[in-house]
């Protein structure tokens, strides 16, 4: 029997396995399967959540969860997002009734901490679901007694730390400790692996933490962070931003995977790579060569740098490298609302964020965003000897087509929890985009506030489908096809760098008074002085409004 013949129900059973593009490319292939798919509710769910670089997330039941009373009813959601998204308007709102100390948000769960203890480690660790329904099917919000509104506790653990990440897929959450000794010479960490449901050391870590004593001076306080992905656990200790080293674990078996390696600033590219910035020298312990940096991937598998990223410019001071808590277990986390969009990987991007001593503007903070896939696509296409490493991949080759370098004083606000696939959030100029000399007016409107929340799109499909510029009564959005060109003196000689990765930008008219917004992947949380706001695109039934019940 040829596919052709198969009942209806059994085909659509197949290509409810198909990812977006190629269920959108099968509709060219026939009129029967045209038809077919364009008369399933499920399969138009993949097409249209994939043109807006989400995944929807589920068994193959029609991908019903609460509060979707039917697949039209999700389908609905996703037009309704989009248009939200759009337009900037939230559609609901609330606020946690935590003092904002350090913050974390993953799958739809929001980990709020308060600082506590003389030297204000972190002492409670409170992790909420973001519009996520009880066991019993209850609304999910309860009233504080001020009237303030927030979400359904999960777990509250105590326990003194000064970092933490977590990972709902694994109901893990990891702190790091940092353990006084009379040794002055040494700083010993103690990495705890949890459960978030429980708070008791998690069953499926051999060991209930990891003990690991840094190579650094202690004369100099130490900047620390924790990265996640599936059963790897990164450390990373940078020193007055002028050296440091990150370490690998398997957090299940306790094993160093990847031993120290000097870097300023890292993350995962991929299961077995790594992505560092750090000078030509490659010593945890020496002082860093700013004035010669560049990235290099570190493969897990092979226990060595395999290729040196060239940039345009060489000097890089305080660099940062950030993307989204980046996991490769898709499975309806414990939020099964906020959590059933997951973003497509082939979309991720990253963002480097740095100071340049040479730039026309003296010190000037850039951003330049990267396309995750282009970058391993050229990569592997500069991989030509397995036996020479490490392999040099050109900027000339891949760098214009694959970045976005915006310009100094342009964007404020960045941070590791800004991203959510193929979308980053901070803060701007409400006339940002909008300037005839994009490059070279920022310099002048260096001192001007940027407190407008914006949104950059890096999800090429809407953009090849024919975006525009639209102005809505709250927010503009900007398309940018064409490829920008900045000149800046880099030791006496003018650098020409240029990028056109398209992107939109959503930048809403008014400033907002919040000092960082983190993004998930219907919701912004924003830090407040006193509470986090969370700005929901997703509409849920019986929301709360000032403490009122609304149908």
């Amino acid at each position: 029997m040829g596919f052709s013949k198969l009942p209806s129900e059994i085909i659509e059973h197949i290509f409810l396995d198909l990812d977006p593009l190629t269920l959108a490319r099968c509709r060219a292939i026939s009129r029967e399967l045209n038809k077919l798919i364009g008369g399933s509710v499920s399969l138009q769910i993949i097409i249209e959540a994939g043109i807006d670089g989400l995944l929807v997330i589920g068994p193959h039941d029609r991908h019903l969860g609460y509060p979707f009373s039917s697949a039209k009813h999700l389908l609905d959601e996703i037009f309704r997002i989009r248009e939200a998204l759009r337009q900037f308007i939230p559609r609901s709102v609330w606020e946690t009734p935590y003092e904002p100390g350090p913050f974390e948000i993953s799958d739809g769960i929001i980990c709020s901490t308060v600082l506590g203890g003389v030297e204000e480690r972190l002492k409670s660790f409170h992790f909420n679901e973001m519009l996520a329904p009880t066991d019993e099917g209850h609304d999910p919000f309860e009233l504080d007694p001020t009237g303030k509104i927030y979400t359904r506790m999960i777990q509250d653990i105590d326990a003194g730390a000064i970092d933490l990440v977590f990972f709902t897929g694994f109901d893990l959450v990891v702190l790091l400790e940092e353990i006084i000794t009379p040794d002055i010479d040494k700083i010993d960490y103690r990495l705890h692996f949890k459960t978030i449901s429980t708070g008791v050391p998690h069953p499926e870590a051999t060991l209930p933490h990891i003990e690991y004593t840094s190579p650094l001076s202690p004369e100099i306080q130490l900047k620390t962070s924790i990265q996640l992905y599936d059963d790897m656990v990164a450390l990373l200790l940078v020193q007055e931003d002028t050296r440091g080293g990150v370490t690998v674990w398997n957090w299940k078996s306790g094993e160093v995977i990847v031993p120290c390696q000097s870097a300023l600033t890292s993350m995962f590219l991929s299961q077995d790579q790594l992505l560092l910035v750090r000078d030509s020298n490659g010593d945890p312990l020496a002082f860093t060569d700013f004035r010669n940096m560049h990235m290099v991937v570190y493969s897990i598998s092979k226990g060595c740098i395999t290729h040196r990223i060239k940039l345009p410019l060489l000097a890089l001071l305080d660099p940062f490298l950030f993307t989204y808590p980046r996991q490769t277990l898709l499975q309806i986390p414990p939020a099964q609302v906020a959590g059933k969009f997951a973003p497509d990987p082939s979309l991720d991007i990253f963002a480097l964020r740095f100071w340049t001593p040479y730039a026309n503007y003296d010190d000037a903070e850039c951003t330049v965003v990267f396309s995750t896939q282009r970058l391993l696509e050229a990569c592997k296409a500069a991989f030509v000897d397995q036996e020479q490493y490490p392999v040099d991949v050109e900027w000339s080759i891949w760098g214009p087509k694959s970045s976005r370098w915006f310009p100094p004083y342009s964007l404020s606000g960045l941070s590791e929890r800004g991203i959510h696939g193929p979308r980053l959030v901070a803060l701007t100029r409400s006339n940002a985009l909008d300037m005839g000399d994009r490059i070279g007016n920022w310099a002048s409107n260096e001192n001007d506030d940027l407190g407008n929340p914006v949104i950059l799109d890096f999800n090429p499909r809407p953009i090849l489908q024919g975006a525009t510029n639209c102005d809505f009564p709250l927010c503009r959005n900007t398309v940018v096809r064409d490829i920008w060109s900045w000149t800046i003196l880099e030791r006496e000689k003018e650098v020409v760098i240029e990028s056109g990765l398209p992107f939109r930008a959503f930048v809403h008219k008014e400033e907002w008074s919040d000092s960082d917004i983190y993004l998930h992947s219907t919701a912004l949380v924003s830090v407040m002085e006193k509470s986090n706001k969370i700005y929901s695109f997703l509409q849920h039934p019986n929301v709360w409004y000032n403490g009122k019940k609304t149908e």
